[in-house]
Formats: structure tokens, C-alpha cells, sequence
């Protein structure tokens, strides 16, 4: 067996990069370094070429399945920490945990708002004042998630309603009143909500 100078700096082999060398810091019980026959060194403690290749799918299963476990680890913790708190210790768990889920659902409430003027604008949309009548807070569940495709879904039904109430040579989505009022329309989304309230 060849043996192969181990001492920092020595080349122990070539890439398309240049020399491999070894650095200094290494361990004094590190592994033996024998050349392959083709005169490369190899180390022995690592695995052949073929077995590196990963099944990333196995990969993902055992970490999803690891996941779990540490979900399921952690609400059972969570029990065993509620069943040694004190009456005054649980009743401040519980007033944290309400002012957490209240902040989130203010957070995501906020945010449902912003996607939804966003998606307004998206599809060329003019709702001017009648955007504040809108409660956008139904986009946002108990746990404070803001579902996109509710949004998507209204306005696009908005788009529709638009483009089928607007006047002949009057873009389907301005709500503002520009253009002209036949047959007696409002003139605005504001004017046709004042009608609808008298």
C-alpha cells in the first residue's frame, strides 16, 4: 500500500479548478488515503460514486414522517406542560394565546385587503369609494390564513358583473361613471348603491 504525504498544502489530486490539497487543521487520527488506480487518492470512509446518488422521494417521506413525529412530540409536550400549570399560570397561557390569534387574524385581515386592491387593479378594475363597502375580512379564516382563491374568485366575478352592466363604448371596469348614462343609469357605483338604499 502507497502511502501519501498527509502534510498541509501537499497536492493530493486534480479537478478542472486546479491542484486538491490538503488543509491544515486536520485531524491526527484522520483516515488513511490510498490512490485508485488510477493514481487519485480515495478516501475509504467515503462511500462508492453510485450510492451518493439520493432517492429524493424516500429523502422527503422520511423527512415529512420526522415532521410528524415532532408535531405530534410537541402537542404532547404542550399537554403535559398544561397539566402542571397552576390555575393562574394557565389563565395567562390562555389570555397570550387569545392576544396571539387576535394579532393574526388583524395581520391577516390587513393583508386579504391588500391582495384584494391588488387584484382589483390587476384586472383593471375602478371601484373607487365602493371598495371601503366591500368586507374583505371573509377572505380570512379562524386561523388567520388568507384564502387567494376567494379573492381570485370575487374578482373575477366582479370583472364579469362589470363588463355586463356597463353601457355599449364604456369600459367594463370603471365603476367611476365616466361615459355615458343611458336608459336611465347611475352614473356611478356610488349613485346605483344611493338608489338602492332609498
Amino acid at each position: 500500500m502507497q502511502h501519501i504525504s498527509i502534510t498541509p498544502g501537499a497536492i493530493i489530486g486534480w479537478t478542472r479548478r486546479g491542484p486538491i490539497r490538503i488543509q491544515a487543521g486536520g485531524s491526527e487520527n484522520a483516515p488513511e488515503i490510498t490512490p485508485t488506480a488510477e493514481g487519485t487518492p480515495t478516501d475509504p470512509a467515503a462511500p462508492p460514486a453510485q450510492e451518493t446518488e439520493t432517492d429524493w422521494k424516500a429523502e422527503a417521506r422520511k423527512w415529512e414522517k420526522r415532521a410528524k413525529d415532532n408535531s405530534t412530540a410537541a402537542e404532547q409536550l404542550e399537554k403535559y406542560k398544561a397539566a402542571s400549570m397552576s390555575e393562574q399560570e394557565k389563565a395567562i397561557e390562555k389570555a397570550r394565546k387569545e392576544g396571539e390569534s387576535t394579532a393574526t387574524i388583524a395581520a391577516a385581515k390587513r393583508l386579504a385587503r391588500a391582495e384584494f386592491k391588488a387584484a382589483i387593479a390587476a384586472k383593471g378594475l375602478d371601484l373607487g369609494d365602493a371598495l371601503e363597502l366591500i368586507d374583505t375580512a371573509k377572505f380570512v379564516d379562524d386561523k388567520g390564513e388568507v384564502d387567494e382563491d376567494a379573492i381570485k374568485k370575487a374578482v373575477t366575478r366582479l370583472a364579469k358583473i362589470a363588463a355586463a352592466k356597463a353601457p355599449p363604448g364604456q369600459s367594463g371596469g370603471d365603476f367611476t361613471g365616466s361615459g355615458g348614462t343611458p336608459q336611465g343609469r347611475p352614473a356611478s357605483i356610488h349613485e346605483a348603491f344611493a338608489r338602492k338604499q332609498t
